[in-house]
């Protein structure tokens, strides 16, 4: 019937190739036909072609066959279109069969190629399938996540990213990212955090105020990664939100909490200094009173001594800066208001609480020695904060020295560089040290060894100093007695 090439061509053929006659009937087949339907050559030819389709679909082909044969309409001849076969075993399978007419056959004589369409369908399904987990993962994760264009538009999102911002996911389709972005400084840290992960090729994150459809304020932690296309051009982001309001809230709580401890702690501190400050400041109004009597008296003189005038006038001036140098420094220490952070030396600070400092270690009979680091690089700090830890330090290794004999009470008021580039800040005492009992719970709060301690002191001072990035603890002695040390991290480049 066919030539040697034309049968060469059709066993080449990996679809199933049959050939009909207008009866519908089987007259030629090749290997893939045998293979695909599960017949022998044989067993096919001469039979009908409604031997390969299911019994639903035999009447409507023959049908078909016998309308074109009438009119030359052709509904699948020329066309193609996807059917379900059925194999000889019974079982029914997807193909797609195009049809096409052997021009001067007479009776007409028709050729079907069948490709089995099985593997294709299975690993659609296994794809769609696929694509319905992750869906389900997607809808299940409590993380808004979403697909960004190469504009910064939604492309696609979560169920929970649409609840988030408060509309539905079409409605958001197309929606510039940035519209939910707070206010412009943040639009800008969110542009920059799309530029780096677009520029670095890898996730960055970053915490956003978005405000929802609703205009509900809502803090977010975003990470989002750019994709690239084959050619390496950006076909946009992929971000995920976490909802990080409470935990922002209790932050926020925390760090009231703190200042409030602080401000307990500071005032307890400011409490126990008065004896020693009001004693300091009674001496400099002591002598301004002694001067400004001298100087009445030199007046009263029929020839008033203008010399000895003078000089009690100096001591008056000299006596009241002394006096009002140590009321600011408890105004600045009691101040609520968390100050400006400024690039100061640590000496300078220590400096600044010296009156203080030696008021209270003058009613205790105490010494207090400074010994100060030269050409330390400075410390970016709220002053008033630091000093405030540091006078907590000084004031509790006053208090471990007052058991010891008179003339044998010291203090030690150090600075350094550390090789870690921290400038520390320590006091040191020649006290009983640090009891067993609490070493390991020192800087907890309420944890304390006096009787009447509000066990505040030790933990305020670690919350000033870690809010400032820095360090707090005890270091060994080889003698008697205890060290604090408070480290803060040098500013880069900058001297005091």
């Amino acid at each position: 019937m066919f030539s040697s090439e034309t049968h060469a061509l059709m066993e080449a053929a990996v679809d199933a190739i049959v050939v009909i006659d207008h009866r519908g009937r089987i007259l030629a087949t090749n290997d893939a036909a045998c293979r695909t339907f599960g017949y022998r050559s044989d067993e096919m030819l001469g039979e009908s072609v409604g031997l390969l389709m299911p019994a639903a679909d035999r009447g409507a082909h023959d049908g078909y066959m016998a309308d074109y044969l009438r009119t030359g309409t052709a509904r699948i001849i020329g066309i193609g279109r996807p059917l379900t076969a059925q194999r000889k075993n019974g079982t029914s399978f997807p193909v797609h069969l195009s049809v096409g007419r052997i021009a001067g056959a007479q009776p007409p004589r028709f050729v079907g190629l069948v490709r089995d369409l099985t593997a294709e369908h299975q690993a659609t399904v296994a794809l769609q399938f696929e694509r319905d987990r992750a869906n389900a993962f997607l809808e299940l994760h409590d993380a808004i996540l979403i697909e960004l264009d190469p504009q910064g538009r939604i492309r696609d999102i979560n169920a929970r990213g649409a609840t988030h911002l408060g509309s539905d996911p079409a409605a958001l389709a197309g929606r510039d990212w940035l519209d939910f972005v707070r206010d412009e400084p943040q639009r800008e840290s969110a542009r920059k955090l799309l530029a780096n992960s677009l520029a670095c090729a890898c996730a960055c994150d970053d915490e956003l105020d978005v405000t929802n459809a609703t205009g509900e304020l809502r803090r977010v932690h975003w990470r989002c990664i750019a994709l690239r296309t084959a050619d390496g051009t950006s076909a946009g982001w992929l971000c995920s939100g976490t909802d990080v309001t409470a935990r922002a809230q209790r932050e926020a709580d925390t760090l009231v909490a703190q200042e409030r401890m602080g401000n307990v702690a500071l005032m307890a501190t400011v409490g126990e200094l008065a004896s020693g400050i009001a004693h300091e400041i009674n001496q400099p109004l002591t002598a301004i009173t002694t001067y400004a009597r001298a100087c009445e008296r030199y007046l009263d003189m029929p020839s008033p001594d203008t010399v000895e005038l003078r000089g009690a006038l100096r001591e008056i001036s000299a006596e009241g800066l002394r006096a009002g140098e140590i009321v600011r420094q408890m105004r600045r220490l009691v101040h609520n208001d968390q100050g400006e952070r400024l690039s100061v030396n640590v000496n300078q600070l220590l400096g600044e609480i010296e009156p203080l400092v030696n008021a209270d270690a003058h009613t205790r009979g105490a010494r207090v020695t400074f010994r100060l680091a030269r050409g330390l690089p400075a410390v970016e700090i709220d002053t008033a904060q630091i000093q405030h830890a540091v006078l907590i330090l000084v004031r509790n290794a006053l208090e471990a020295v007052d058991a010891l004999p008179a003339g044998g009470r010291s203090v030690e008021i150090s600075s350094r560089l550390t090789n870690e580039n921290e400038v520390e800040s320590s006091v040191t005492d020649n006290g009983p040290g640090v009891a067993a009992t609490v070493s390991d719970r020192l800087f907890e709060p309420f944890t304390t060894t006096k009787r009447h301690g509000t066990g505040l002191g030790l933990a305020t001072c670690r919350a000033l100093v870690q809010a400032h990035g820095g360090k707090i603890g005890t270091q060994a002695k080889a003698t008697r007695g205890a060290s604090f040390y408070v480290r803060l991290p040098a500013a880069a480049g900058v001297h005091a």
